[in-house]
C-alpha cells in the first residue's frame, strides 16, 4: 500500500523520529486491513455506488439528487454544434480538464480547505 501513499516506507517508519523500522517491503497489518477494505467495497458497490447493504436494507430510502460537473458541462458545451452543423468529432479527439480559478490570484482552494468547508455544511 505504499504506492497509495507516497511513501515506501509507509507504515514502517518510527512515529517520533521517521526512521525506517522493519522491512518495507512486507505488508502491515494495515496493509491487509486497507486491502481487505477496498475489495469489499469493490466489490459490494453497484454502478451508482450505493453498497449492498443499503440498496438491500428495507427501511433505506433513495433519492436521487442532480449534480452538475463542471467538467461535463464543458464538453458539452464543446460539442453541441447547431441544427445547421452538428459537431463531428475529428479521429482521435478526446477532451481533458483544465482548471482555473475566478478568484484575483489564481488560487484553487486546498485539500485541508475542501474539508473543513464540507464540516461546516454537515454541522
Amino acid at each position: 500500500m505504499a504506492f497509495i501513499l507516497g511513501d515506501d516506507a509507509a507504515g514502517h517508519r518510527h512515529p517520533l523520529t521517521g526512521d525506517v523500522v522493519g522491512d518495507p517491503d512486507k505488508w502491515t497489518d494495515w496493509d491487509y486491513a486497507l486491502g481487505y477494505a477496498v475489495q469489499v467495497i469493490e466489490d459490494f458497490t453497484d454502478q451508482y455506488g450505493i453498497l449492498a447493504w443499503e440498496l438491500e436494507d428495507e427501511a433505506v430510502e433513495i433519492d436521487a439528487v442532480k449534480k452538475r460537473h463542471k467538467f461535463k458541462a464543458a464538453v458539452d458545451r464543446a460539442t453541441s454544434g447547431s441544427k445547421n452543423k452538428p459537431y463531428t468529432p475529428e479521429p482521435g479527439e478526446y477532451f481533458v480538464p483544465e482548471i482555473w480559478s475566478r478568484r484575483s490570484d489564481g488560487r484553487v482552494q486546498t485539500f485541508s480547505e475542501w474539508v473543513k468547508s464540507n464540516l461546516e455544511k454537515v454541522e
